[in-house]
């Protein structure tokens, strides 16, 4: 088998956005290169060193048969697709994230936050990468909940980081995500 070091990819850039809070049926970008709707998006800032995490899991039921208890079947069960990103900035977006259903004033002095327990609150999120060679990768998720939040650290030996694992539900199509990667090795 022939190796061809050209098509490894290692992502050392990128963004993460999130559309507004409550905001319903964002228009979702629909390639790897179209700047993001600004009124429609906001991007989290600068993000830690370990970059965007995705996960995916499945699981399977086995079903055996009686002659031989040799398995017959796997059948697919629960699916779930994650992403999970750390923030290094506070700003609007970012506490946007973090204290969904809240209330969130700009003052004066800079912000006040009446904190609640977060609500369910599905947005669209754009994960979108840049690879050592100028190649990119987006993915965009319809339906994106954040459903674990990091602790929050106030030290001074690091710096305070908002880490959300995001995970992704089903659209009307029955997509988790979609992905666009312009990379002209793989085009047709």
């Amino acid at each position: 088998m022939a190796v061809d070091v050209s098509k490894i990819r290692a992502y050392t850039n990128g963004l993460v956005a999130v559309s507004g809070y409550n905001v319903s049926n964002p228009t979702l970008p629909t390639d790897p290169t179209t700047a993001l709707n600004g009124a429609v998006y906001s991007e989290i800032g600068a993000i830690t060193a370990d970059g965007i995490t995705e996960a995916t899991s499945q699981d399977y039921n086995n079903i055996f048969m009686w002659q031989g208890n040799a398995l017959a079947a796997a059948l697919p069960g629960e699916y779930t697709k994650t992403f999970q990103v750390a923030a290094l900035e506070t700003n609007l977006t970012t506490l946007g994230v973090q204290y969904p259903g809240s209330t969130i004033t700009q003052t004066a002095y800079g912000v006040s936050i009446a904190e609640k327990p977060p609500t369910i609150d599905k947005r669209a999120w754009v994960f979108h990468g840049i690879s050592d060679s100028g190649k990119l990768q987006r993915v965009v998720v319809p339906l994106g909940q954040v459903t674990e939040r990091g602790d929050v650290l106030w030290s001074s030996e690091d710096v305070t980081v908002y880490e959300w694992t995001v995970t992704c539900f089903l659209d009307a199509s029955g997509n988790v995500a979609y992905r666009y990667i312009n990379d002209s090795a793989l085009a047709a």
